[in-house]
């Protein structure tokens, strides 16, 4: 090698901690005088590592070229750092890292900065290895790259962490063991498949869970085992790595002298909390120390501080988080340990079980502290009859998911003991277990039935009760549904639930139903008169007559004159009418699809859209008294959010040739559906409810989100002579849940045993197949 070269091993080779499947990364470093000899050099240094199956990262530099790029970039300053010299000139590459190092040291806050933007960046990019049931192990915040960045921030400031006062000893033993067990993971992962790649998924899962030793134990599988020890470790990491950056960058709250008691610690936390301030290292060792006995109730003065602390706003969540990093909140809480790091492993929940838990409570202090602009919010927490008993439910809500038996009836009965424990009684307490008990109601009754039905309106308010936990509820509601993630809580499921609430709500106010039905259709009546006031009164009265009471009572009065277009003149026998709007919500569709009714009429439209790359999210189905469908639908893309004339042609086309008889949606769809797998892992369940509605039959249908499934789902209908009165169609991921109003051919709930059974069999057939 000439003199003047130096050979130097950067990142991870640098810091010789590789994994199986790790790049190698190599710095050719020279003086620019003989390029020819350099690369000549480069490349009979690395064609037989590329023979040999190696991934060599690799860069031929001046030193010049060395200070420039690090200069511009993070990544190659960072690397530099952890440089490694491998062979050849150790001066020039001592000259080298000395030149990187200098602005480094010289303004280790502006450094400090850089990364701190750096993991905020891998947190947008990545996620959070803590929570994410697929995480990525190496880039995600609370991975090996956080490990890295505190060895970065050491060599920054030249001296130990511990020694600057940053860095507690319990949280360097706890990293250093979070990186073992890291770094063991990430080189099973790589074993496991052969390549570097450093996301986690959940089909690798099981085989490394095995590999590691993991085995299954009551209520908690070895893949799950797995994972709640990676969320462990790396909440660890995230913790200490985000606190230490902190205490950095910001500082601490004043060294105040501690209350080593139960309630003297919750009241430390509260007074941080409110500060804006990250509790003291020293503070957190002396309170790792404090005597706290799970087993033994709460006295009224830690029931008092630990109340106290919830009322600190979202803050109050990160503080519950430190408490749970330093071991504490478990000695509060005992029913905290069985969901602590807990997977959650459904389509909807992008976090574990106590993350959740935590970003709810952060949710709700967030909304009883600014409502927004939406009134229905801001009428829901003025409602609110006791904020401690609605921050109490948030905390609680999920506190079921222990593996143990069905989360709502388990949790419910956890958070009694747990109120009691902590000595949380009378309308608190009622309300938090009430909130615990029907966290669901609002949002399942909201996507999964139908919201013009005034006994199931009627049934919700005699569950909620009064306005006071209407509110509370629904303000649960949304704070869960944004901490699940953002398949929970899209503009459109916000829409149904503000729209149930307000129904609720209006019943709860007037005290009765019912009697008001009459005269809501002659005024209802009234309106579809005015709006079609330009039209001819006697055709006006026809149409009115024509048209089921259902339509009168739901369909907007402005939606009104485009159907009495659409339905005169008179309806041929092939014919297909179509009218498009904008839906209640960005890039959504209403549509309008008139025809002559048949058998298997929706199933013949749900296809025809399915051709189309159109998507159903709701469904309403009329039917006039001389036999014409009215058929209103709420559209969306699948693959382009944009819908042009040209796909609505294309959709009426399919749908009139299907009519006609001239075309096999069936085999079209089938077609389609083969370019585009269905995901896997989502279970089949079919439900028939006959006790949710006075007139027709609930059937709910869970299954893998697919082309052409509520084709399928309508065509069985069709086959079993059930006519499909109302269609709600809730996506979440990969996983669909349809609920649909049906009854027979001649207008009766579906409730004969064998039906049933039979209809359960042939949409499992039908989904399965």
């Amino acid at each position: 090698m000439p003199e003047d070269v130096a050979l130097v091993a950067l990142g991870g080779y640098g810091r010789g901690t590789l994994a199986p499947g790790s790049d190698l990364d190599l710095l050719i470093l020279h003086d620019g005088r003989s390029a020819d000899a350099v690369s000549a050099l480069a490349e009979t240094l690395l064609y037989p590592l590329w023979d040999a199956g190696l991934r060599v990262g690799h860069a031929v530099r001046t030193a010049e070229a060395c200070d420039e790029i690090a200069a511009e970039r993070l990544d190659a300053t960072t690397a530099m750092l952890d440089g490694r010299i491998l062979a050849g000139s150790a001066p020039g590459w001592d000259d080298v890292r000395s030149a990187v190092l200098v602005p480094v040291r010289g303004d280790p806050r502006a450094f400090a900065q850089r990364l701190v933007a750096d993991r905020d960046a891998r947190r947008e990019r990545f996620g959070s290895v803590s929570s994410l049931l697929e995480p990525e192990l190496k880039e995600g915040v609370g991975g090996l790259r956080d490990i890295h960045a505190l060895a970065w921030l050491r060599t920054a400031i030249g001296r130990p962490l511990e020694e600057a006062g940053l860095l507690r000893e319990a949280e360097r033993r706890s990293v250093d063991g979070a990186e073992e067990f890291l770094t063991r993971v990430r080189s099973a992962l790589h074993l496991e498949t052969g390549r570097g790649s450093d996301r986690l998924l959940a089909e690798q899962q099981p085989s490394i869970a095995a590999a590691m030793g993991f085995a299954d134990e009551p209520g908690l599988p070895a893949v799950d085992g797995l994972m709640r020890s990676v969320f462990e470790q790396a909440r660890q990491v995230e913790h200490v790595t985000a606190s230490v950056f902190d205490r950095f960058l910001r500082g601490t709250s004043p060294l105040a002298p501690l209350d080593a008691t139960p309630d003297g610690v919750l009241r430390a936390f509260a007074s941080s909390a409110r500060g804006g301030h990250m509790m003291p290292a020293a503070s957190l060792d002396a309170m790792s120390a404090v005597a706290i006995d799970a087993d033994r109730p709460w006295t009224p003065p830690t029931r008092t501080a630990f109340l106290e602390l919830l009322r600190c706003g979202p803050a109050a969540a990160d503080a519950l988080e430190t408490l749970d990093r330093i071991g504490l909140l478990e000695c509060y809480v005992p029913a905290w340990g069985p969901v602590r790091c807990r997977p959650q492993r459904d389509p909807y929940h992008r976090s574990s079980v106590d993350v959740h838990l935590l970003a709810t409570l952060a949710g709700v202090a967030r909304l009883l502290e600014d409502p927004g602009d939406d009134p229905s919010v801001a009428l829901a927490v003025r409602a609110v009859p006791d904020a401690d008993a609605l921050r109490l439910g948030a905390l609680l809500h999920d506190i079921g998911k222990s593996g143990q038996g069905h989360h709502v009836e388990t949790g419910t009965q956890v958070a009694r003991a747990t109120l009691e424990h902590a000595g949380v009684s009378g309308p608190t307490a009622d309300l938090a277990l009430f909130l615990v008990a029907e966290h669901l109601l609002l949002s399942d009754t909201a996507t999964r039935r139908d919201l013009d039905d005034e006994r199931l309106i009627v049934d919700v308010a005699d569950r909620v009760g009064d306005r006071g936990r209407l509110g509370a509820l629904h303000l649960l509601t949304i704070a869960d549904a944004e901490a699940t993630g953002p398949l929970a809580w899209t503009p459109w499921r916000a829409t149904l639930v503000r729209e149930l609430v307000a129904k609720v709500r209006h019943v709860l106010e007037r005290d009765d139903v019912g009697s008001g039905t009459a005269e809501q259709l002659t005024e209802r009546a009234e309106a579809v008169r005015a709006v079609l006031a330009d039209e001819d009164p006697q055709a006006v009265e026809r149409f009115l007559l024509r048209m089921p009471r259902g339509y009168v009572l739901t369909v907007p009065i402005d939606r009104v004159p485009t159907h009495h277009r659409l339905l005169d003149p008179a309806v041929g026998s092939h014919e297909v009418r179509t009218h498009a709007t904008e839906g209640s919500r960005a890039d959504a569709y209403e549509l309008a699809v008139v025809a002559a009714d048949r058998p298997g009429l929706l199933s013949m439209v749900a296809g025809a859209l399915s051709l189309a790359g159109l998507s159903i999210l709701t469904a309403q189905v009329f039917t006039t008294d001389d036999g014409v469908a009215v058929d209103l639908f709420e559209i969306e893309g699948v693959f382009e959010p944009e819908v042009g004339e040209e796909r609505w042609r294309e959709f009426r086309t399919t749908l009139r040739k299907a009519i006609e008889g001239r075309l096999s949606l069936d085999h079209r769809v089938r077609e389609k559906r083969r370019s585009y797998p269905s995901p896997t892992g989502v279970p089949v369940r079919v439900e028939v409810d006959n006790a949710a509605s006075d007139f027709f039959t609930v059937i709910e249908v869970g299954a893998p989100d697919r082309i052409g499934l509520l084709f399928d789902i309508t065509r069985t209908f069709a086959e079993l002579q059930l006519d499909v009165h109302l269609a709600k169609v809730a996506t979440f991921g990969g996983r669909v849940v349809d609920a649909f109003y049906v009854r027979d051919e001649l207008g009766r709930r579906v409730d004969d045993p064998e039906i049933v059974a039979e209809l359960e069999l042939a949409l499992r057939s039908r989904i399965e197949g």
